[in-house]
């Protein structure tokens, strides 16, 4: 406002404190009077509306209270990005938690979850594939070749063991009849060397006579022993063959290859569609655990990281970095200098019947005595926050306009509040 016109208030104040009005407010007249500037030097001020104005002092405030920002969990403090004075804007990491476990779970949590929706894929690929079956020619020849060499390979199997059991039967007549030559020939050898018989050596009659008995005797037993030998042998062979029964897997390969074909000619039976249905519902809860649980590892990590909620500046650093925090504990506190307010200290009582949310503000800081500030009263006070003589006095709030001045919360100045209705 330039010197001629605050010349020009004054002399408005002194005529109605003559009248016995308050100095706080000016007439519709007084507020409309133009005067003619002398001082080309002088700043120029903000063009005032015509009407009702109020004046009041006041103070800087932001529009939002101080916020101390804090982690939901706690660990090590990490790194704190942010310094006092520091502008930040709203989602920039302001600091973070040593976060190298909760990493290590998010990549094993995320295998798990690829390897659930592999398994998603593959249960789903075997269903549509019952769903989906349709009979094939090809198929069903290819089934029923399978079959008929899978019944030769049994009949084969079956003359081969068969073969090998008479072969066992054979060498077990042989292992009998050995055993009975062997004891034939041991009675032989028993009477041929009979104690009682060596008499018959003095006897040059008998003598000669036997000892060729007891010669025939010995040769007998052990041919009689080598043919037993023989016959257990042939027995043992006999054995591992019917042992090595060809029969049993060619019986199971006939089975399956009689499955196959039912299959290839009937398709997937009902239990066979119920069970992959299941197993598809299995591998879809599996996925979903994965997934949840990837959810909740990044939800994790995400609180490992303290962000801005809004844009603003760094008023206080309250931790360092490698310090165990705690949930809750603040570690740098907020100041949001993007939304000001003016808010009024001394506007008495008899002045708020003239104001209402919306009026025009000129705001002139001490800050800033040439560079006036415009904005819009926003609300009052609901409560008195003090009293000037005999009249209580109520907060204006006034939201200012964006400007390029530094303004910072604290700064003081005086408001012209202009209601033009």
């Amino acid at each position: 406002m330039n010197i001629k016109r605050y010349s020009f208030l004054i002399l408005v104040i002194l005529f109605l404190v003559g009248c016995g009005q308050q100095p706080t407010q000016m007439s519709e007249v007084a507020a409309t009077a133009t005067a003619v500037p002398t001082d080309n030097n002088a700043p120029t001020a903000t063009p005032i509306p015509p009407g009702v104005t109020v004046l009041a002092d006041g103070v800087v405030q932001a529009a939002r209270p101080l916020l101390p920002l804090a982690f939901e969990t706690g660990g090590k403090l990490l790194a704190v990005n942010a310094r006092p004075g520091d502008a930040v804007q709203a989602g920039q990491v302001i600091a973070t938690l040593d976060d190298a476990a909760l990493r290590e779970t998010i990549a094993n949590v995320t295998l798990q979850a690829a390897q659930a929706e592999n398994g998603v894929a593959q249960a789903q690929a075997e269903l549509d594939r019952l769903l989906a079956w349709q009979p094939d020619e090809l198929v069903i020849a290819a089934a029923e070749a399978n079959l008929t060499a899978a019944q030769t390979a049994l009949e084969n199997a079956q003359t081969s063991d068969a073969a090998a059991g008479n072969s066992l039967t054979s060498a077990n007549v042989s292992i009998t009849q050995a055993q009975r030559t062997l004891a034939d020939a041991q009675k032989a050898y028993d009477t041929a060397f009979d104690p009682g018989r060596e008499w018959e050596l003095n006897d040059p009659w008998r003598a000669d006579f036997l000892k060729a008995e007891r010669d025939g005797a010995t040769r007998a037993v052990t041919m009689a022993q080598e043919q037993l030998r023989v016959a257990q042998a042939n027995y043992a062979l006999a054995a591992a063959g019917l042992n090595n029964d060809t029969a049993v897997p060619a019986q199971a390969n006939l089975m399956n290859a009689q499955q196959a074909l039912a299959q290839a000619q009937q398709g997937p039976k009902p239990e066979e569609i119920t069970a992959a249905r299941l197993r598809l519902q299995q591998a879809q809860i599996g996925l979903e655990q994965s997934q949840l649980a990837l959810q909740q590892a990044e939800n994790a990590l995400a609180k490992a990281q303290l962000v801005a909620p809004w844009s603003g500046m760094v008023l206080t650093v309250d931790a360092a970095p490698g310090a165990l925090v705690g949930s809750g504990s603040p570690i740098v506190t907020l100041l949001d200098t993007t939304q000001l307010e003016f808010h009024t200290t001394n506007l008495s009582e008899r002045d708020l019947a003239q104001i209402e949310p919306g009026d025009t503000v000129v705001v002139t800081l001490k800050t800033y005595p040439n560079d006036p500030l415009t904005g819009t009263v926003l609300r009052i006070g609901l409560q008195a926050a003090g009293t000037v003589g005999d009249a209580a006095t109520f907060p204006v709030i006034i939201a200012l306009d964006m400007t390029d001045l530094d303004i910072r919360p604290g700064m003081t100045g005086r408001a012209e509040i202009i209601n033009t209705k």
